[in-house]
């Protein structure tokens, strides 16, 4: 005697605190058996499609309260298992493999309202896991990469227009590790270690022609420790950066002089020394950039000045030379580069030819006048250079 299967409706009772009421379809034994629609109270479809035992299995479809279809695919024993279509205000969300319910295995995801694919790969428990893509709304693909639990680990990223953005390793959706980065013309921008998305430790960056701007450490995208700066290839500065800015020890090379010494918020600051067309030229401190405080001007190698200086001026106490001698041609009070205040003045024989007060470079006030073998000529008072009193 064979199996005996009729097409019927009944109430259901089975289903205590749910919406179902009843079932239309093939039964067998009292229990739905092959194709069958499920419906609510209000007589709307929850499910269409095949059934074992009273269990979803085979091909079906569910539907939401408005009888919008969600889901289109296979089921086993109640849940989506196998091949599927998830919908979303009709459109279609996920396309692919199911198991127990969950995204699992090969599937695609896609931009709401669009039915543009947004991410195509691997799942596992409704998370991305393994291999997969990701894709701009134009088609391009945005990131090729590796997934572990929803988050990805390593890949490549491109721009919008379809060139590379990015190589390396990713760490909680931002840039990580030994990485590279580029232009959207393709042209590398920086290669080196990176942390949180940031350029951090060493690392090197380019401009968009590919001459190198800078290789040295960072820190949060800032140039932070030691590094070289690059002009259009040519080395402008080896030093110590901080918070982008020189800070430290340093060598300052532009187009005809040299700077070494320390550095403050990217000005000279601190102990230098100053090189022009190859030759020292200063000689002590700096502040905000500019010759302060004491120091030493040369001349072919050869100290012309040792004083105090202001603002690039000799301002205070100093000692003038002679032209490539050690002979002291004046020491005494300077002010805006000029002998201001009370000073002597010497022969090149190292004796006395003026001593008193001065006023820009020239005698003013009280002072004595004397020859070259040390005779006083005069004592008193002078005018701009000139004897007062006589």
């Amino acid at each position: 005697m064979g199996l005996c299967y009729s097409k019927k409706s009944f109430i259901n009772q089975n289903y205590p605190n749910t919406n179902i009421k009843y079932y239309h379809g093939w039964v067998l034994d009292r229990k739905k058996n092959g194709f069958g629609i499920e419906y609510t109270l209000e007589g709307k479809k929850i499910y269409e499609g095949q059934w074992i035992d009273n269990q979803k299995f085979g091909n079906g479809t569910l539907f939401d309260e408005n009888e919008e279809m969600i889901f289109t695919g296979s089921f086993l024993h109640n849940k989506k298992n196998g091949l599927g279509i998830l919908y979303q205000n009709k459109n279609t969300l996920y396309r692919g493999e199911w198991k127990n319910d969950t995204k699992h295995g090969e599937g695609k995801l896609y931009y709401n309202k669009l039915n543009t694919v947004y991410y195509s790969g691997i799942f596992n428990e409704n998370k991305k896991h393994g291999s997969g893509k990701i894709y701009y709304s134009n088609g391009n693909i945005k990131i090729n990469g590796t997934w572990e639990n929803d988050i990805l680990i390593n890949g490549i990223e491109f721009w919008e227009n379809g060139s590379q953005r990015y190589q390396g390793q990713f760490k909680n959706e931002k840039y990580y590790g030994e990485s590279s980065i580029y232009y959207d013309n393709g042209i590398l921008y920086y290669e080196g270690h990176l942390l949180n998305g940031y350029k951090h430790g060493f690392g090197k960056l380019y401009d968009v022609d590919s001459s190198l701007i800078y290789e040295g450490e960072w820190n949060e995208n800032l140039k932070s420790g030691y590094g070289l700066l690059y002009n259009n290839n040519v080395l402008i500065y080896k030093g110590t950066f901080l918070n982008d800015v020189k800070q430290g020890n340093g060598t300052l090379i532009l187009h005809n002089s040299v700077y070494i010494g320390s550095c403050k918020n990217d000005m000279y600051d601190g102990k230098g020394k100053l090189y022009i067309n190859n030759s020292l030229y200063y000689s002590g401190l700096f502040k905000l950039g500019q010759q302060n405080g004491s120091g030493k001007l040369y001349k072919n190698n050869k100290i012309i000045f040792d004083g105090l200086f202001y603002n690039n001026s000799k301002d205070g106490t100093g000692t003038l030379y002679y032209n490539d001698s050690e002979d002291i041609l004046y020491h005494g009070q300077f002010s805006n580069d000029l002998r201001n205040g009370f000073g002597t003045l010497y022969f090149p024989n190292h004796n006395i030819l003026y001593k008193g007060q001065w006023t820009n470079n020239m005698s003013n006030g009280f002072g004595e006048e004397y020859d070259k073998n040390g005779v006083l000529l005069y004592k008193g008072y002078w005018m701009y250079n000139e004897k007062k009193n006589i």
